[in-house]
Protein backbone atom coordinates (compact mmCIF):
# COMPACT_ATOMS: atom_id res chain seq x y z
CA UNK A 1 0.00 0.00 0.00
CA UNK A 2 1.75 3.69 -0.95
CA UNK A 3 0.96 5.05 2.07
CA UNK A 4 3.39 8.15 1.60
CA UNK A 5 5.75 9.54 -0.84
CA UNK A 6 8.89 11.18 0.14
CA UNK A 7 7.95 11.76 3.50
CA UNK A 8 5.91 10.09 6.05
CA UNK A 9 5.69 13.47 7.87
CA UNK A 10 4.62 15.33 5.07
CA UNK A 11 2.23 12.69 3.81
CA UNK A 12 0.70 12.49 7.82
CA UNK A 13 -0.21 16.32 8.36
CA UNK A 14 -2.26 16.06 4.73
CA UNK A 15 -4.00 12.44 5.95
CA UNK A 16 -4.63 13.12 9.56
CA UNK A 17 -7.09 15.91 8.66
CA UNK A 18 -9.18 12.80 7.22
CA UNK A 19 -10.19 12.01 10.59
CA UNK A 20 -10.74 15.21 11.64
CA UNK A 21 -14.35 14.42 12.78
CA UNK A 22 -12.82 12.23 15.69
CA UNK A 23 -9.38 14.09 15.99
CA UNK A 24 -10.31 17.55 16.35
CA UNK A 25 -13.16 16.80 19.49
CA UNK A 26 -10.66 14.45 21.11
CA UNK A 27 -7.63 17.07 21.79
CA UNK A 28 -10.17 19.63 22.52
CA UNK A 29 -11.79 17.46 25.11
CA UNK A 30 -8.42 15.80 26.71
CA UNK A 31 -7.44 19.49 27.08
CA UNK A 32 -10.20 20.98 28.91
CA UNK A 33 -10.04 18.26 30.87
CA UNK A 34 -6.53 18.51 31.69
CA UNK A 35 -7.00 21.74 32.23
CA UNK A 36 -9.51 21.22 34.91
CA UNK A 37 -7.91 18.15 36.53
CA UNK A 38 -4.98 20.90 37.45
CA UNK A 39 -7.64 23.67 39.05
CA UNK A 40 -7.57 21.85 42.16
CA UNK A 41 -3.61 23.21 41.88
CA UNK A 42 -2.54 19.82 43.46
CA UNK A 43 1.08 19.53 45.57
CA UNK A 44 2.99 16.37 45.17
CA UNK A 45 2.86 14.77 48.65
CA UNK A 46 -0.16 16.81 49.57
CA UNK A 47 -2.27 13.51 50.66
CA UNK A 48 -4.26 11.15 48.10
CA UNK A 49 -5.97 13.68 46.16
CA UNK A 50 -2.83 14.81 43.71
CA UNK A 51 -2.73 10.89 43.27
CA UNK A 52 -6.04 10.78 42.40
CA UNK A 53 -5.85 13.39 39.99
CA UNK A 54 -2.69 12.29 38.36
CA UNK A 55 -4.16 8.91 38.08
CA UNK A 56 -7.42 10.27 36.25
CA UNK A 57 -4.89 12.86 33.71
CA UNK A 58 -3.45 9.33 33.10
CA UNK A 59 -6.51 7.35 32.54
CA UNK A 60 -7.86 10.33 30.22
CA UNK A 61 -4.74 10.92 28.29
CA UNK A 62 -4.83 6.95 27.65
CA UNK A 63 -8.43 7.43 26.18
CA UNK A 64 -7.44 9.71 23.88
CA UNK A 65 -4.67 8.97 22.60
CA UNK A 66 -6.25 5.53 22.13
CA UNK A 67 -8.65 7.25 19.90
CA UNK A 68 -6.16 9.45 18.13
CA UNK A 69 -4.43 6.02 17.34
CA UNK A 70 -7.28 4.08 15.84
CA UNK A 71 -7.78 6.77 13.60
CA UNK A 72 -4.87 7.12 12.35
CA UNK A 73 -4.66 3.53 11.42
CA UNK A 74 -7.60 4.27 8.84
CA UNK A 75 -6.26 7.20 7.46
CA UNK A 76 -4.69 5.60 4.82
CA UNK A 77 -7.74 4.53 3.30
CA UNK A 78 -9.36 7.11 3.40
CA UNK A 79 -11.80 9.00 5.08
CA UNK A 80 -12.25 8.31 8.76
CA UNK A 81 -15.65 8.31 10.92
CA UNK A 82 -16.23 7.76 14.79
CA UNK A 83 -17.51 4.19 13.30
CA UNK A 84 -14.39 3.04 12.30
CA UNK A 85 -12.60 4.13 15.65
CA UNK A 86 -14.91 2.77 18.04
CA UNK A 87 -15.44 -0.98 16.15
CA UNK A 88 -11.28 -0.49 16.25
CA UNK A 89 -10.98 0.40 19.86
CA UNK A 90 -13.69 -2.18 20.95
CA UNK A 91 -12.20 -4.79 19.23
CA UNK A 92 -8.30 -3.95 20.93
CA UNK A 93 -9.04 -2.59 24.07
CA UNK A 94 -7.83 -5.51 26.12
CA UNK A 95 -4.83 -5.36 24.49
CA UNK A 96 -4.01 -1.75 23.99
CA UNK A 97 -4.64 -1.21 27.90
CA UNK A 98 -2.13 -3.86 29.09
CA UNK A 99 0.38 -3.14 26.42
CA UNK A 100 -0.48 1.14 27.21
CA UNK A 101 0.16 0.20 31.29
CA UNK A 102 3.31 -1.60 30.34
CA UNK A 103 4.72 0.94 28.62
CA UNK A 104 3.77 3.73 30.93
CA UNK A 105 5.71 1.29 33.66
CA UNK A 106 8.66 1.14 31.94
CA UNK A 107 8.84 4.64 30.67
CA UNK A 108 8.53 5.82 34.41
CA UNK A 109 10.74 3.60 35.68
CA UNK A 110 13.21 4.52 32.91
CA UNK A 111 12.79 8.40 33.16
CA UNK A 112 13.71 7.86 37.19
CA UNK A 113 16.85 7.10 35.97
CA UNK A 114 17.70 10.37 35.16
CA UNK A 115 15.16 10.35 32.28
CA UNK A 116 17.43 8.63 29.11
CA UNK A 117 16.40 5.14 29.37
CA UNK A 118 12.92 5.83 29.66
CA UNK A 119 13.02 8.04 26.64
CA UNK A 120 15.20 5.75 24.13
CA UNK A 121 12.25 3.24 25.25
CA UNK A 122 9.73 5.14 23.61
CA UNK A 123 12.43 6.07 20.83
CA UNK A 124 12.41 1.85 20.02
CA UNK A 125 8.78 1.55 20.45
CA UNK A 126 7.03 4.25 18.04
CA UNK A 127 4.61 0.90 16.65
CA UNK A 128 4.01 -1.06 20.39
CA UNK A 129 0.54 0.74 20.67
CA UNK A 130 -0.62 0.95 17.04
CA UNK A 131 0.11 -2.80 16.81
CA UNK A 132 -1.85 -2.90 19.78
CA UNK A 133 -4.78 -1.87 18.41
CA UNK A 134 -4.32 -3.32 14.93
CA UNK A 135 -5.24 -6.40 16.94
CA UNK A 136 -1.62 -8.02 16.89
CA UNK A 137 -1.25 -10.87 18.78
CA UNK A 138 2.23 -10.09 19.65
CA UNK A 139 2.43 -6.01 19.32
CA UNK A 140 6.13 -5.92 20.52
CA UNK A 141 7.81 -8.10 17.90
CA UNK A 142 5.31 -6.23 15.80
CA UNK A 143 7.23 -2.72 16.43
CA UNK A 144 10.15 -4.70 15.89
CA UNK A 145 9.57 -6.13 12.82
CA UNK A 146 8.79 -2.66 11.44
CA UNK A 147 11.89 -0.81 12.05
CA UNK A 148 13.88 -3.61 10.94
CA UNK A 149 11.81 -3.27 7.18
CA UNK A 150 11.52 0.68 7.71
CA UNK A 151 15.29 1.74 9.33
CA UNK A 152 15.49 4.79 7.90
CA UNK A 153 11.97 5.61 8.15
CA UNK A 154 12.41 5.04 11.83
CA UNK A 155 15.41 7.18 12.52
CA UNK A 156 14.69 9.71 10.35
CA UNK A 157 11.26 10.31 12.11
CA UNK A 158 12.91 9.57 15.56
CA UNK A 159 15.19 12.28 14.79
CA UNK A 160 12.56 14.66 14.14
CA UNK A 161 10.47 13.54 16.57
CA UNK A 162 13.28 14.38 19.26
CA UNK A 163 14.04 17.82 18.07
CA UNK A 164 10.03 18.91 18.12
CA UNK A 165 10.34 17.74 21.63
CA UNK A 166 12.85 19.33 22.85
CA UNK A 167 11.43 22.87 20.88
CA UNK A 168 8.03 21.92 22.73
CA UNK A 169 9.70 21.67 26.07
CA UNK A 170 10.82 25.06 25.36
CA UNK A 171 7.71 26.69 24.15
CA UNK A 172 6.23 25.04 27.03
CA UNK A 173 8.19 26.20 29.62
CA UNK A 174 7.88 29.49 28.04
CA UNK A 175 3.79 29.75 27.85
CA UNK A 176 4.06 28.27 31.27
CA UNK A 177 6.23 31.22 32.32
CA UNK A 178 3.68 34.37 30.96
CA UNK A 179 0.42 32.24 31.21
CA UNK A 180 -0.30 30.09 34.62
CA UNK A 181 -2.65 27.58 35.70
CA UNK A 182 -5.32 25.60 33.80
CA UNK A 183 -4.99 28.27 31.08
CA UNK A 184 -1.93 27.36 30.03
CA UNK A 185 -2.15 23.84 30.60
CA UNK A 186 -4.99 23.96 27.98
CA UNK A 187 -2.70 25.60 25.62
CA UNK A 188 -0.48 23.83 25.87
CA UNK A 189 -2.75 20.07 25.75
CA UNK A 190 -4.05 21.50 22.65
CA UNK A 191 -0.96 22.22 20.71
CA UNK A 192 0.83 19.37 22.07
CA UNK A 193 -2.43 16.84 21.10
CA UNK A 194 -2.62 18.05 17.74
CA UNK A 195 1.10 17.55 16.95
CA UNK A 196 0.77 14.25 18.72
CA UNK A 197 -1.84 13.06 16.13
CA UNK A 198 0.80 14.08 13.49
CA UNK A 199 3.48 11.93 14.42
CA UNK A 200 1.05 9.46 15.42
CA UNK A 201 -0.51 9.75 12.00
CA UNK A 202 3.28 9.41 10.55
CA UNK A 203 4.15 6.34 12.87
CA UNK A 204 1.05 4.76 11.62
CA UNK A 205 1.34 5.45 7.50
CA UNK A 206 4.91 3.78 8.15
CA UNK A 207 3.75 1.08 10.11
CA UNK A 208 1.04 0.60 7.29
CA UNK A 209 3.99 0.78 4.59
CA UNK A 210 5.59 -2.21 5.96
CA UNK A 211 3.03 -4.82 5.70
CA UNK A 212 1.18 -5.46 2.87
CA UNK A 213 -2.31 -7.23 2.40
CA UNK A 214 0.21 -10.35 1.18
CA UNK A 215 1.72 -10.31 4.79
CA UNK A 216 -1.16 -10.22 6.98
CA UNK A 217 -2.57 -13.48 4.84
CA UNK A 218 0.12 -15.13 5.26
CA UNK A 219 0.44 -15.03 8.92
CA UNK A 220 -3.39 -15.27 9.52
CA UNK A 221 -2.68 -18.43 7.08
CA UNK A 222 0.09 -19.68 9.20
CA UNK A 223 -1.87 -19.16 12.35
CA UNK A 224 -5.21 -20.60 11.21
CA UNK A 225 -6.00 -24.38 11.72
CA UNK A 226 -5.65 -26.78 8.86
CA UNK A 227 -8.28 -26.31 6.40
CA UNK A 228 -9.06 -22.45 7.60
CA UNK A 229 -9.24 -19.77 4.98
CA UNK A 230 -7.25 -16.74 5.51
CA UNK A 231 -9.25 -13.17 6.30
CA UNK A 232 -8.52 -9.85 7.42
CA UNK A 233 -7.23 -6.82 5.53
CA UNK A 234 -4.57 -4.24 6.18
CA UNK A 235 -7.50 -1.88 6.44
Amino acid sequence: MKTYRISALASAFVRMWRGWAVIVPVVIVNALLQAVLIWPDPTPGDGVVPILLALVSVIVFAVAYGLVAATALHVAGGRVGWGQVIATVKASAGGYVLCFVGLLIVVAIGCALYGLPGLLVLAVTPFFLLAALDGEKNPLGINFRTIGRRPWRWLVTTVITGLVVILGSLINGLTSFFVRGPAASLIVWAISGLVLAWFTTAWALIYRNAFTPTDRETSASADAPAGALPGGDLE
